[in-house]
């Protein structure tokens, strides 16, 4: 990793390369423009903000997908990383899109915009965006460069233990929000993602904060967190493309159309969990299952999650909800925690979750009790104790309800070793490997470029948090 100063594109350009190369030929020219030559914040924002999109919900969260069973690599590269052979070149894009794209660009738009009457809001904002890809980029990759990024003054930025950077992200979550709070909560334009409502960032980073704590098992700062987090469908931080060009359209779409046929969704584990396991009494999936069930042949055949223009969903009601749910049942509050799964249950009932593409579809999700928990009741015929009955029917509809995100590849490692009995366990990809992936490759242009970059341990090597 080289600390350069990278210029900004417009948010024409970011559209026409696609959403997974926004940073490449940044640098091409340095006498073009640069970030001091307009009003600030009109073009880097909406960088910042692409290329964060990039990170949380592109090609990293279809290698989580495919490792986690809840999406198939079926020929060529796809087959062959779904059968957990990766190599470095596979994550170059994800670094580029959360050193170059996010933080780069989001220190240099907070000194730009220092004095600026919009200044605490472009900070809070940007913290907020620093903190989410940095924290995705620690659950990944493990051990990631911080304390020395983006510093002129330091061309190989040494790598940091995991736990130190979700413990100094927290931090900057904690001055987001300060910066946010005391904010003018004006209309940003640029602002893809809330248009510059500084009380949804704060539940944003209040959510973001929650997830970091489950990643670090640290289940009541997550709970005390998620309280004041999204909890509403409407305060959820997705991004709508605008579909006005290939680089513009939902990734899910975008990348059926650029390799149709190497990746699909039919004859996953999550399709056959929501055609025939998870349907009982109260649970019909019927209609969330067609509105995953992408073609991935044909991206003009998707109606639903991989349709043109379908939101994606960066941090959602849904995990919050869930966090609620989980941490309450681990604090031996198991009414609590049922009350929060069905709260989640009331609203999928309530048919705005996802587009219900076939009227005659069956969607049913009545409000569980107790007693479905208890030995032989519904959820517990193998007649485990009632709360962990609990516990794995929440983490199943976490595993169901982050489809096309990363709770699930999350989730599998942070529960398949110590927590079998309440862990979704999908089959291996490859009749030779009987362990799950714990971790991403570190990009081969930063194992290249970075002398300080350590020697990669391999996809199965656990990192910190999860040993």
């Amino acid at each position: 990793m080289k600390n350069i100063k990278y210029a900004a594109l417009s948010l024409l350009l970011i559209f026409s390369v696609g959403c997974e190369k926004i940073v490449v030929g940044i640098n091409d020219n340095p006498n073009e423009i640069s970030s001091d030559s307009f009003e600030a914040g009109v073009l880097l924002l909406r960088g910042i903000e692409i290329a964060n999109i990039s990170v949380q919900a592109g090609h990293g969260t279809r290698i989580g997908g495919m490792w986690t069973g809840q999406t198939r690599g079926l020929i060529l590269l796809y087959k062959s990383i779904a059968e957990y052979n990766i190599s470095a070149e596979e994550t170059n894009n994800i670094w580029q899109n959360a050193y170059q794209g996010v933080v780069k660009q989001a220190r240099l738009l907070r000194q730009q915009t220092a004095s600026s009457p919009k200044a605490k809001q472009y900070s809070g904002i940007t913290k907020v965006l620093e903190a989410h890809t940095l924290g995705t980029m620690a659950s990944l990759f493990g051990d990631i460069p911080y304390t020395e990024i983006a510093r002129e003054e330091i061309a190989d930025p040494k790598f940091d233990s995991q736990k130190f950077v979700f413990a100094q992200l927290q931090i900057l979550l904690d001055e987001a929000i300060t910066d946010l709070g005391a904010a003018p909560n004006t209309d940003i334009p640029e602002d893809l993602i809330y248009a510059g409502n500084t009380v949804k960032w704060i539940k944003a980073a209040r959510t973001l904060k929650a997830r970091l704590y489950m990643y670090t098992r640290e289940y009541d700062k997550a709970n005390q967190q998620a309280l004041i987090g999204i909890l509403t469908a409407t305060d959820a931080m997705l991004y709508t493309p605008p579909a006005i060009g290939l680089g513009s359209t939902n990734l899910n779409y975008k990348m059926v159309i650029e390799r149709g046929g190497y990746w699909g969704f039919t004859g996953s584990y999550l399709d056959n969990l929501l055609g025939k396991v998870r349907n009982n009494a109260k649970t019909q999936e019927n209609a969330r299952l067609a509105y995953y069930r992408f073609d991935g042949a044909s991206a003009t055949n998707n109606k639903g999650i991989a349709a043109i223009n379908t939101p994606m969903v960066l941090v959602g009601f849904e995990e919050n909800q869930l966090i609620l749910a989980e941490t309450a049942v681990r604090a031996g509050k198991t009414a609590d925690g049922l009350a929060q799964l069905n709260k989640l249950r009331a609203y999928l009932t309530g048919g705005k979750a996802f587009l219900k593409l076939n009227a005659a579809d069956p969607l049913k999700y009545d409000a569980y009790v107790l007693a479905d928990f208890e030995k032989g009741g519904m959820e517990n015929l193998d007649g485990i104790p009632t709360d962990r009955a609990l516990l794995r029917e929440i983490i199943e509809e976490r595993y169901v309800s982050g489809f096309t995100g990363l709770l699930a590849f999350d989730d599998l490692r942070r529960l398949s070793s110590k927590e079998k009995d309440i862990a979704v366990l999908p089959p291996y990809n490859s009749p030779t490997i009987k362990q799950y992936p714990q971790r991403f490759i570190v990009a081969q242009s930063e194992l290249s470029a970075n002398q300080n970059a350590p020697k990669d341990p391999g996809i199965f090597s656990v990192t910190e948090v999860n040993k």
